[in-house]
């Protein structure tokens, strides 16, 4: 993870800190994955355990990866996955929907937690890009 009180971590793109960040957090739900499904075929009472672990990972996992999501997937696709894993989260009408939802699109907006920023490019038409660019 970053460490916050280093003087370099703040000289690094932001950018590539939040992509450190989900790649870590995409890391822990399949290593959980991974031992829920060990437990699961062992039918051991852990596995219960490592499921609600999991479901946590991975509705950490879309919380991080929101603005993104919304952006990259079908709008359905997007709603009912939000639907599935917020589910009866009391935390779903009051802070999650309310505020941080709201604040997390605010700070997408900015750029500041932005991590699809690069450019679609084809390398197929790279001349007929040069022309357009007067090169």
């Amino acid at each position: 993870m970053v460490d916050f009180n280093s003087d370099s971590a703040f000289t690094a793109n932001k950018s590539h800190i939040l992509e450190l960040i989900v790649l870590g957090r995409r890391d822990e739900l399949i290593n959980t994955f991974q031992l829920y499904k060990e437990n699961s075929l062992a039918q051991n009472s852990k596995a219960d355990n490592l499921r609600l672990k999991l479901q946590s990972a991975l509705l950490v996992l879309f919380i991080e990866l929101d603005q993104a999501l919304s952006r990259k997937l079908d709008n359905s696709v997007y709603d009912d996955m939000k639907k599935h894993l917020l589910g009866s989260d009391p935390l779903k009408d009051s802070v999650l929907s309310k505020y941080f939802f709201s604040i997390n699109t605010a700070l997408d907006e900015l750029n500041l937690i932005k991590i699809d920023t690069k450019k679609k490019y084809d390398t197929t038409e790279i001349e007929s890009e040069n022309e357009q660019k007067g090169l």
